[in-house]
């Protein structure tokens, strides 16, 4: 929370699984449960806690993170500053990753002044943030500076958790996974949205056909050759639906 230090957090114990067990298919699962559990929350008023212990913590746990282990921090504390984030992901006492939370309640997170304005200020703050992301337990929101260190004050991914399926139009969130989680890439993916989003408008006067998405994909795959055919193609099929 920005400005304000809260109490830390207290999750629930840890699932019996191994990393190696986490996969796909159970973050699947666990994400069709938490669409279950939002329901049910809609019926109270959830403080922020609450929302990080019944929807955000859980969320993250599907995807291998563990709450206790030395990786993951709560109430990390902001370089040079009074003010930390909910939780980061640490290195090197560095918050590579933050994770900025919200009540269930607030809605369109992405369009609130004041939380722009709040993780423009972690980015400020702290220049080894690579990516910072906003929830309230159902909306998540994506930021990064880019490859070309600007801040983006609009998010790179944004996704509502009822719309997920991590085995079908979303498998790029594998990259989420603990196991293998490199934060790094993120920059990199943060500058593929906005390339992307430049071809799509440069090409938004031609007619909707097979050509038209040949094109943009061939104008992608000049920017970046690095990665073959079915991953680009895995790429702005996903920037397509969650952006």
């Amino acid at each position: 929370m920005f400005g304000k230090k809260t109490p830390p957090f207290l999750p629930p114990p840890p699932p019996e699984k191994t990393r190696a067990e986490y996969t796909l298919e159970y973050a699947q699962i666990e994400i069709h449960r938490l669409v279950g559990e939002i329901d049910s929350c809609r019926r109270n008023s959830l403080t922020e806690a609450d929302t990080c212990n019944r929807l955000i913590l859980p969320f993250f746990r599907a995807f291998g993170w563990d709450p206790f282990s030395n990786v993951w921090k709560s109430q990390f504390p902001i370089n040079g500053t009074h003010k930390h984030v909910d939780y980061a992901f640490s290195k090197n006492g560095h918050g590579w990753t933050m994770i900025e939370a919200k009540k269930l309640n607030f809605k369109n997170i992405d369009r609130n002044r004041n939380f722009i304005k709040q993780i423009a200020g972690y980015f400020n703050a702290d220049p080894h943030a690579h990516l910072i992301i906003l929830t309230n337990g159902e909306e998540y929101c994506f930021y990064s500076y880019g490859e070309t260190t600007e801040i983006i004050t609009t998010p790179f991914i944004r996704f509502n958790i009822r719309d997920i399926d991590v085995t079908g139009n979303a498998t790029f969130l594998r990259h989420l996974f603990r196991n293998g989680y490199n934060i790094g890439d993120w920059p990199k993916y943060a500058e593929m949205s906005r390339a992307l989003a430049e071809i799509k408008h440069s090409l938004r006067k031609a007619p909707e056909c097979s050509t038209k998405q040949h094109l943009i994909e061939k104008s992608f795959a000049l920017l970046y050759p690095e990665y073959q055919e079915p991953e680009r193609k895995e790429i702005i099929g996903f920037f397509n639906s969650f952006t």
